[in-house]
């Protein structure tokens, strides 16, 4: 989430040189301004829970899963951009395998493939731009299915043994996958 290190007001424009102006006070500032001001996860999921109250009644496990998502997700929007300025062109998975890994790691770890960064970066700047502002948070988490969905159990294909050894269809180009992910990434 992008809040204002000045007046704390949730969105901002993205500006060409890749710092953001605040949409209340104008301010202009950039990421690193953003995490100095220490957001922990405890603060996010509070925050979280006070900008989705139109999702009713959720438990704190809940919120905190959420706060960890977004924290995973954040994360790695912050490795692809600095791939991006190493000059990276890709980037693969680092799954950590053992028996917590979901199917769906495993089946993404048994492709092997090496992601182009150039897609990975247009979806994160297409997620990045949503502005709930201008449109509902329904509408918002639309969209953000709809741009980065995750990789769904069906999803998961299978070798005449059972086991997951890729996955079908479109999907999220980076992590996480899924609700709990522990995957990263490593630049090639």
């Amino acid at each position: 989430m992008r809040h204002c290190p000045s007046c704390g007001h949730t969105w901002a424009w993205k500006l060409d040189d890749g710092r953001f102006k605040c949409r209340h006070c104008l301010k202009k500032y950039t990421w690193k301004t953003v995490w100095s001001a220490g957001y922990t996860k405890k603060m996010l999921r509070q925050k979280l829970a006070e900008q989705f109250k139109d999702l009713g009644e959720k438990s704190q496990h809940y919120w905190q899963g959420l706060a960890e998502h977004t924290a995973l997700r954040i994360r790695e929007f912050g490795r692809l951009e600095g791939y991006r300025k190493a000059g990276a062109k890709g980037y693969r998975l680092v799954v950590v395998l053992d028996e917590r890994t979901s199917d769906i790691c495993r089946a993404l770890a048994a492709e092997g493939k090496v992601y182009p960064l150039s897609d990975a970066i247009d979806t994160m700047n297409q997620l990045l731009d949503i502005d709930t502002k201008q449109h509902s948070l329904e509408s918002a988490r639309e969209k953000t299915k709809e741009i980065a969905p995750w990789v769904s159990d069906k999803q998961v294909v299978r070798d005449a043994s059972g086991e997951p050894i890729g996955v079908s269809g479109s999907h999220t180009p980076f992590p996480p996958f899924h609700w709990r992910c522990r995957t990263g990434t490593e630049v090639v």
